[in-house]
């Protein structure tokens, strides 16, 4: 069995795991008695600075300052006396990885563990240098205090005698916090703001070369030949190196390795997918969706109860190919030398490709190292390592560092894609009741092409996230997954398979309220029913939360109050995983002549505790935003290659479109969940709604034309 994506999840989210063998360290063993290092995630300096290891990688998600706070937090520490380290692969951290939404939800007992540890041996340290018992003592802004005699201690005068205490096996969390909840600014925004910020595309070592890559624009091709003379021709050029189905060409800058591939002239062997094009895999799509497929959700008789249905509902919704476009392209840097390669970079999965590339040199693991860097956007497609192991292979052939850049053309050409995807929807009424839902997902699988292949029983569970967890009351209904074969790589793409299922089945439902004669935000409170949890296999889905943010929404964004002509709202929500309750209301308006803007985006989230305030905010505009993008974004395919070349073909949201963002957050103390995803597949499906409300015309397939 293959890589499943419940196993992947658990996979780059399992960093914590690694404090198991960590809190039984031997305290101060890393850096000697001048510090209190308990474990792997924190030391405790004779300064009185703490440093804090952060185990997630940053790509704008805010996890440089989150993870720190939960950390400070607990252990009582002076946020301004905070210092940060980025985990790298190793013996403390032999499961790093960031994905699913998870950091937060993933650290957040595994922090707090390893931060009480290290205040109670400082307390305790404290309570036995002042003869008092250690419970009497508090850890604040970086000193153990004595409330009853008001002495005080700072942090930096116990570490000697702490260092010598045993680490607690089962030390207890605080009651309170002081700093989660509060609105912090980012950790690293000055850096990020005056450029000293370290990203991929910065590392600079002595006597490094750069690399440019052509691939063969058609999945599956090869090179036949290439002008290698005319390019070495060209400045700076130090080498043409063949590559599996692709030519480097090496130089001493990035513009004169980029200049010289323009000169390669490469000719291209297709392969068998020269034919390949988005509208003949449309109708392999179709064809699917109109036969049945593998069941993965059914209840009732939705056959029996289509066919007695008083009114009776069909659509198909269609989904396009996506690419990631993150704003700095694929690179790394590799240093190979004879028994050791160190590279870096932003990735996702930084043990993956540590293994990858031990396997590639014939290297012991421990002989390679992963420096994680800042990432300019991930979104997923930083979890594969393909460009970071040609930087590995080139480094090798040419006994010198080298950092391989893509340029925007390859990144947009040679993507791991979200994939095109056909929803077949039925539905049928009786009295003004939702009697029947039937939803078929008719896709390629993304767990498929992760494991290279390698079947899995999770397949059709995985491609109908967002289907098959449907949360409104319906007394017959069947979800099933009709798999559709592709060549295409195929990769995790923000809220990967509930943003296409989610779209369909949210305005799919709008198109029963329509035809039921009911108002779309009281439709949906209705199907959710009494409070209940649904279980789902391993999802959960709590309808009393979902109705509380779907009501939060609708009530902050004024449902039901008149709006001018060709204006519109519309509203979707949606359980992420059974973990983050999300609720959409977007606001648009339309000209006579077809032109549509997205006005206003009112999002209520219950995510559990909100650690900082602050990140969350921007975590749910980021993702309303990359939502928004994909109304108007695709890539296609003519002649088996992908047609978008730059942002002038792909035209992502700008500043100039944004609208109106509010975040409104249910009060709550439960475990912190997600939020870098959850938002995302409300979007399309409130904004069509929306459009429904403005224009009276329902709007099935995606991209949206700047025109209705």
């Amino acid at each position: 069995m293959g890589t499943t994506r419940r196993d992947f999840l658990k996979t780059v989210s399992a960093a914590g795991l690694a404090l198991g063998f960590r809190l039984e360290a031997k305290p101060g063993a890393a850096a000697g008695p001048v510090t209190l290092r308990p474990n792997a995630w924190l030391r405790v300096g004779r300064d009185g600075r703490v440093r804090i290891t952060v185990g997630k990688t940053e790509m704008g998600q805010g996890v440089r300052t989150s993870l720190p706070m939960i950390v400070a937090d607990e252990l009582g520490a002076d946020w301004s006396r905070i210092d940060l380290e980025q985990a790298g692969p190793g013996k403390d951290f032999k499961r790093l990885g960031t994905g699913g939404s998870r950091s937060i939800e993933s650290l957040w007992t595994p922090l707090r563990t390893a931060a009480a540890a290290a205040r109670e041996m400082l307390t305790t340290a404290a309570a036995q240098a002042w003869a008092v018992e250690a419970g009497t003592c508090e850890a604040r802004k970086g000193e153990i205090i004595h409330p009853p005699s008001g002495r005080r201690a700072p942090f930096g005068t116990l570490v000697e005698s702490a260092s010598r205490l045993p680490v607690p096996a089962s030390p207890r969390l605080a009651s309170r916090h002081t700093l989660v909840g509060r609105p912090t600014l980012r950790y690293d925004g000055p850096h990020l703001v005056d450029g000293s910020a370290v990203y991929g595309l910065d590392v600079k070592l002595p006597g490094m070369l750069h690399a440019a890559v052509l691939h063969c624009p058609v999945f599956g091709g090869r090179a036949v030949s290439w002008n290698e003379a005319r390019a070495k021709a060209r400045p700076g050029v130090r080498a043409v190196v063949p590559l599996e189905a692709a030519v480097a060409v090496v130089a001493e800058s990035t513009f004169q390795a980029l200049a010289a591939a323009d000169a390669l002239e490469v000719v291209w062997d297709p392969g068998p997918q020269a034919a390949f094009t988005t509208d003949g895999f449309r109708a392999v799509l179709a064809d699917l969706a109109a036969r049945p497929g593998v069941v993965v959700r059914t209840e009732g008789d939705p056959a029996g109860a289509l066919a007695s249905a008083s009114k009776r509902l069909e659509a198909v919704y269609e989904f396009p190919w996506q690419a990631h476009a993150t704003l700095e392209p694929p690179n790394c840097v590799a240093h190979v030398t004879k028994d050791a390669c160190e590279l870096w970079l932003g990735t996702q999965s930084p043990n993956n490709l540590q293994e990858r590339a031990a396997r590639l040199l014939g290297l012991a693991l421990d002989r390679v190292t992963v420096h994680v860097v800042l990432l300019g956007g991930g979104f997923g497609r930083r979890l594969n390592s393909d460009f970071a192991l040609e930087a590995v292979a080139l480094s090798r052939r040419l006994s010198a560092p080298v950092q391989v850049v893509w340029s925007r053309v390859e990144d947009l050409r040679h993507d791991h894609y979200h994939p095109m995807s056909l929803h077949r929807m039925e539905a049928g009424l009786a009295r003004g009741a939702l009697t029947a839902w039937a939803h078929r997902v008719a896709a390629p699988s993304i767990l498929l092409s992760w494991s290279e292949g390698r079947r899995s029983d999770e397949i059709a569970e995985a491609e109908t996230n967002g289907a098959a967890d449907l949360a409104y009351r319906v007394p017959n209904l069947r979800v099933d997954y009709a798999e559709a074969p592709c060549h295409v790589p195929l990769g995790w793409w923000r809220a990967i398979e509930p943003v296409p299922n989610v779209f369909a089945r949210e305005c799919f439902l709008d198109e029963t309220a329509a035809a039921a004669g009911k108002d779309p935000f009281q439709w949906r409170r209705e199907l959710l029913g009494e409070d209940r949890v649904l279980v789902l296999g391993e999802t959960k889905v709590d309808t009393g939360r979902l109705r509380a943010v779907l009501e939060l929404a609708a009530h902050k964004a004024g449902w039901g109050r008149a709006l001018p002509a060709g204006h519109g709202r519309g509203i979707a929500c949606s359980a992420f995983d059974g973990r983050t309750y999300v609720a959409l209301v977007a606001e648009v308006a339309v000209t006579k002549a077809g032109a549509w803007k997205v006005l206003r985006v009112v999002s209520a989230t219950d995510c559990g505790l909100v650690v900082n305030p602050l990140g969350a905010a921007a975590q749910l505009e980021s993702g309303i935003t990359w939502g928004l993008s994909a109304l108007r974004t695709a890539v296609t395919f003519k002649a088996g290659r992908v047609e978008q070349e730059s942002y002038s073909d792909l035209p992502v949201w700008q500043m100039a479109d944004a609208p109106v963002i509010e975040a409104h957050f249910v009060p709550s103390d439960a475990t912190p969940t997600g939020l870098g995803e959850p938002p995302v597949p409300l979007v399309a499906p409130a904004v069509l709604n929306a459009l429904f409300a403005a224009t009276g015309r329902r709007i099935r397939r995606l991209p949206l034309p700047a025109k209705l």
